[in-house]
Parts: C-alpha cells; structure tokens; sequence
C-alpha cells in the first residue's frame, strides 16, 4: 500500500534527501519520485531491492521448470547425448568417444 508519505517530488527529494532516504531505511518502504505528477523513479533500501531481485530469480527459475515440464509432456525432448554432439558440432568441438 503506498501513503502519502511515500511520494515525493524531484524538487522536494532535493531539498530533503537525507531525512527521505533515513525514511526509506526505516520503514523499508519504497519512495515514489514524481516530476510534473508522474512518477519518474522509485527509490528504495538494498534490502528491499535484494528481496525483490531474489522473488523475481526464483519466479523466473520455476517458469522455467514448468516450460521444461510441458516440453517433456508434449514429447519435445530428445536424449541429451545428441543435444551435447549437436552443440558441439555448432561449436566446432570435438567429443571424446
């Protein structure tokens, strides 16, 4: 939820940035950045951007995992073998036999 006290203007984030990022450190909530009544920027702690950054990795992986599922259910696999001798052969890489 954001309040209020979570939006500023450029202007104001000039005249006031120690006391707004001390903000943004303490209440771990992000700060919307608005020029002209637009949000512009969001400024927010490194834990929080961690936090998000990690939910957004583990969000991509099981997409992922769920693609290479489907995949396998609509038979669209093949042995890994030849995988491996075709991106080798891609590659100009020779395989021990």
């Amino acid at each position: 939820m954001t309040r209020s006290t979570d939006i500023t203007s450029f202007t104001e984030l000039r005249k006031s940035l120690r006391p707004r990022l001390d903000l943004v450190r303490s209440t771990g909530r992000p700060l919307f950045v608005t020029t002209n009544g637009q949000t512009e920027a969001v400024l927010m702690s490194p834990e929080l951007f961690d936090e998000l950054i990690g939910k957004a990795e583990l969000v991509e992986s099981l997409a992922s995992i769920e693609r290479g599922l489907e995949d396998a259910s609509a038979g669209r696999v093949r042995p890994m073998r030849d995988g491996i001798r075709e991106i080798a052969g891609e590659l100009g890489v020779t395989l021990d036999q």
